[in-house]
């Protein structure tokens, strides 16, 4: 799993801060990335997250339409392709997240 997301960008520690700001005082959307592990086909399998990460609600108005969004996507999927015997389902989930207020 690490090497899947070699690639991605993450808050630094020196960003923390930001990043508390942004929470509590901007819409967000949280685009979360869920998979589902194959099995038996008489046990279900619960979908796991797989990684999430937020974008800023007015950077981000398409959601998972987005072409930055699909792209990310495709690739995360052409990845999971070489798992295919792990996982069964891989898909991107869109919610929106309103400011609220953090106590530190």
């Amino acid at each position: 799993m690490a090497s899947w997301l070699s690639s991605s960008v993450f808050v630094g520690i020196d960003h923390i801060a930001d990043a508390i700001y942004n929470l509590s005082t901007k819409s967000l959307r949280i685009f979360r990335i869920v998979v589902s592990r194959n099995g038996p086909p008489n046990k279900g399998s619960l979908p796991e997250e797989l990684m999430s990460f937020s974008v800023p609600y007015d950077l981000s108005m398409g959601g998972s339409k987005e072409p930055w969004a699909e792209i990310f996507l495709a690739k995360m999927q052409s990845k999971w392709g070489k798992c295919k015997q792990t996982w069964r389902t891989l898909k991107m989930e869109v919610s929106e997240c309103f400011p609220q207020a953090i106590a530190l």
